[in-house]
């Protein structure tokens, strides 16, 4: 696998839990249960932004795959590689800090309010996620193949 049919494969995959979030907020949100309304809250909001993250993450991709086609140069895949593999690490950094920001809002504002701790829990859950997500292709691209 190149450089660009993994991003493709990492683009598809955010894709999927963002669907899946936004389904499982869409079905939750009006649920009488005021901790599962915050969690769905928190489920809509971040996955309609890794939906977007992934649509112009593939957009960015198509574009630089076109653009070095023609040469396909080990270089512009090294580069690229280097190019995600940083961005992957800076991204589950800032996932730590997510899930943290989600645990500090249940014990503070989501200790007497269930509606805080559904969004504190929904942060934690989709921090968390990212986190695994980012860790796992982080390492998974050393095994990209360069031309």
């Amino acid at each position: 696998m190149n450089i660009w049919d993994f991003q493709t494969r990492l683009t598809r995959r955010l894709f999927v839990w963002s669907a899946l979030s936004v389904v499982f907020s869409t079905l939750t949100v009006f649920s009488a249960d005021t901790f599962l309304r915050g969690l769905a809250i928190q489920c809509f909001v971040w996955g309609v932004i890794d939906g977007a993250i992934a649509f112009f993450g593939e957009r960015a991709s198509a574009k630089k795959r076109l653009i070095v086609q023609g040469s396909n140069s080990a270089e512009d895949e090294a580069k690229e590689s280097r190019w995600l593999r940083r961005i992957l690490w800076v991204n589950t950094g800032l996932d730590v800090l997510y899930i943290l920001g989600g645990v500090w809002l249940m014990k503070t504002w989501g200790a007497e309010n269930p509606l805080w701790r559904g969004h504190g829990m929904g942060i934690i859950l989709q921090g968390g996620f990212l986190f695994l997500f980012d860790f796992f292709h982080a390492v998974s691209l050393r095994s990209v193949r360069i031309s």
